[in-house]
This record gives structure tokens, C-alpha cells and sequence, in this order.
């Protein structure tokens, strides 16, 4: 069974197809002064052109829901919905902090994905192998913090954590890397692209054999916190609320 895998997470555009646990393709754009709604469908059309696979062959598509970007994950997941559709196809969501653990599940220690959100916050996690198997277990809510916050919550751990993710250039450019123990955190610097699509895909893959597909009807972006225009709505609201007491 061929699923496709949908990343929209930021700004760069991901798209690859799984079978069976193997690569048919893995494409990856960085683009950012062109929309993933310009390049999306057009990408993906002229990719399975070159690799000579049929859409009809999909047989369920997996898409990354966030935390990331609000209009990218919109983007990708109208593009995921609608296919789906009109394929009549599972569709899978798939937690963007969970897929990039997925990169790293070898690493010896604690794993913290994070995200850049917006100014100075991060989206974040932490994750730990199960004993015995390669399961990762989440220890902790998923969260949108300052640097300064996360640091806090290291010091909850005896274990090393390795640090990877999309935002992480600035948490070096910004020097905040001083706040940490180092023999303590380890910053895996390379590791500065999107969860990947093809992450998202075998996550997707592996949910389907389990029967455990979404509803194409309500499956929706996950927001750890809320976009700047319903954060401005909220305070206009609680402005106006105060002017109308005051009369």
C-alpha cells in the first residue's frame, strides 16, 4: 500500500511516498518567498510524474497537523482532505513533534523536538525509548515556551537530552545556549529541517495497519497556541468588554 505524506510544519515544503517501509520518493523544497498553495499540488503532480506513480495508487495519505506554521498546515491539510475525498482514501493526522522524534529514536537519552512559533517561543516535547523496544513514550504536554522556560524544565531530568529541530539556528545565533549544562544538553545543530514527509508518511503507515485512520469530516490542525489574528480578536474583545463597564 503507497501513502503519501504531506509536511507543511514550515516554510519548507515536504512531500514523499512510503510502501511497505521503503522510500518511493522523498522531496524536499525551501522556497519561502513561494507559498506551499502555489507549489503543493503542482510539486506533487510533477513528482509522481518523474517516479511514474498513479494517484490512484495511493492508498491513504498521511499529513503533518502541527504545531507549525498556521497557514502551512491549513495548506497542507485542505490539499490532504481533498484528495482524500475525492480518492476515498484514509486520511491520517500526524503530531509534527512526534515525526521529528521519529528522527532520532536511536539516539541514547532524552529527545526534545522543538518548533520555532512565534518571537521567542518554541514548540516542544520531550520523549524517551520504551525499555525493550523502540517506542518512544511522551514525558511531557505538548507546550510553546521561551528558551529560558525550556531550560527550566532540563533540569527536571538526570538523563542527556538531545535537542533538534526546525529554530534552532537562533537558539545558537541568540546565544541562549549558555543557560544549559552542556555535558547535560546536546544540541544536534544539523538537524534543523521540517519533521520530513517521509516521517510523516511511515507514521501514517503504521497507524493504518492498526486501523486507526481520521474522519476526513473533522480532522483539523492541532494548535498548541493560538494564530495572531484569533489572539487579536481575543483582546479586542476583552477591550471592549472593559469599555462597556466603564459605561
Amino acid at each position: 500500500m503507497k501513502i503519501l505524506g504531506i509536511d507543511t510544519t514550515t516554510d519548507i515544503l515536504s512531500l514523499a511516498i512510503v510502501e511497505s517501509k521503503k522510500i518511493i520518493f522523498d522531496y524536499m523544497v525551501s522556497t519561502p518567498e513561494i507559498t506551499h498553495s502555489s507549489m503543493l499540488v503542482l510539486s506533487l503532480r510533477e513528482i509522481m510524474k518523474i517516479t511514474r506513480v498513479n494517484i490512484n495508487e495511493l492508498g491513504g495519505i498521511a499529513v503533518s497537523i502541527g504545531p507549525g506554521s498556521f497557514t502551512g498546515l491549513r495548506v497542507g491539510l485542505a490539499t490532504a482532505k481533498g484528495l482524500a475525498f475525492s480518492l476515498s482514501i484514509p486520511i491520517i493526522g500526524v503530531n509534527s513533534l512526534d515525526a521529528y522524534a521519529l528522527r532520532w529514536n536511536e539516539l541514547p537519552g532524552i529527545l526534545c523536538p522543538i518548533i520555532k512559533a512565534r518571537q521567542d517561543d518554541y514548540y516542544f516535547t520531550f520523549f524517551k525509548k520504551e525499555k525493550n523496544n523502540d517506542r518512544l513514550i511522551r514525558l511531557e504536554d505538548y507546550q510553546c515556551l521561551d528558551w529560558m522556560s525550556i531550560n527550566r524544565i532540563f533540569d527536571k531530568y538526570n538523563e542527556k537530552i538531545f535537542v533538534f529541530g526546525e529554530g534552532l539556528g537562533e537558539v545558537i545565533s541568540d546565544n541562549q545556549t549558555k543557560y544549559f549544562k552542556e555535558d547535560k544538553v546536546v544540541l544536534v545543530v544539523r538537524e534543523q529541517e521540517p519533521p520530513g514527509a517521509r516521517n510523516i508518511a511511515l507514521m501514517g503507515q503504521e497507524r493504518l495497519l492498526q486501523n486507526k485512520e481520521d474522519d476526513v469530516y473533522k480532522i483539523s490542525p492541532f494548535y498548541i497556541k493560538k494564530s495572531a489574528a484569533e489572539q487579536k480578536r481575543k483582546e479586542l474583545k476583552i477591550r471592549q468588554k472593559d469599555i462597556n463597564q466603564d459605561d
